[in-house]
């Protein structure tokens, strides 16, 4: 039986996720079943001048960008397959809606035997990885924390970012249940430079048929 990486991160707590986010963290490559959301972001913030340049320099890696703005339509998919090491993974493909763009933030997890825990890839070419520490909130949310991030090396090797480089990851997620959908809280911050980005929204989530051939040749405008 295929259990996800999330289930594997979390081992007994992943029980005390509310059902919604369990059917949503809960996709593996066997449910055949992909989640997406769509939202608004209320708000999205955060650019110091100084790294404005780097931040539209992340905009071909689907990685950072540079726009901010309010009520920006949002959509979330979660693909779960096997990669081409035959590895348990999940895919996050955010799209943020602005008037004149739209900027993308895309990430795939797995979860690592060797480190006991989900490593998160960051952007296309997924030069940039991160370990995460995943916690079950009281009110059945789930926090997932950045702890270390780590800078894709020759030969599939992994170096450790220096930690006066590493900016701190923080994503929430919640149930409203008045609005029957998801809060979703996401906060990057660099001790020297202050928030370099923050969202936060609300968004429904449903769940599609997915396949395989789905996951090819997928681009976004």
């Amino acid at each position: 039986m295929t259990i996800s990486i999330y289930q594997q991160a979390l081992r007994s707590s992943f029980s005390r996720l509310h059902p919604l986010l369990q059917k949503k963290f809960g996709v593996t490559s066997a449910s055949k079943e992909m989640a997406v959301g769509k939202g608004t972001m209320i708000e999205i913030r955060g650019a110091p001048r100084l790294l404005r340049p780097l931040f539209h320099l992340g905009t071909r890696e689907r990685l950072i960008f540079p726009e901010r703005g309010k009520d920006v339509p949002f959509k979330l998919e979660n693909v779960a397959y096997k990669d081409e090491h035959g590895r348990e993974t999940v895919s996050w493909d955010r799209r943020f809606y602005f008037p004149k763009v739209t900027r993308s933030f895309d990430a795939v997890m797995r979860y690592d035997e060797g480190l006991g825990g989900i490593v998160d890839d960051f952007g296309q070419r997924r030069h940039l990885s991160s370990t995460l520490g995943l916690t079950v909130t009281p009110g059945g949310g789930l926090l997932i924390r950045s702890r270390e991030i780590l800078l894709q090396g020759g030969n599939h090797s992994r170096l450790r970012v220096p930690r006066m480089f590493q900016p701190s990851v923080d994503v929430y997620e919640h149930v409203d249940p008045r609005e029957k959908a998801i809060r979703i809280h996401v906060h990057i911050y660099h001790k020297r430079f202050g928030t370099m980005l923050m969202y936060e929204g609300l968004v429904h989530t449903s769940f599609m048929p997915f396949s395989t051939e789905t996951m090819q040749g997928r681009e976004y405008t």
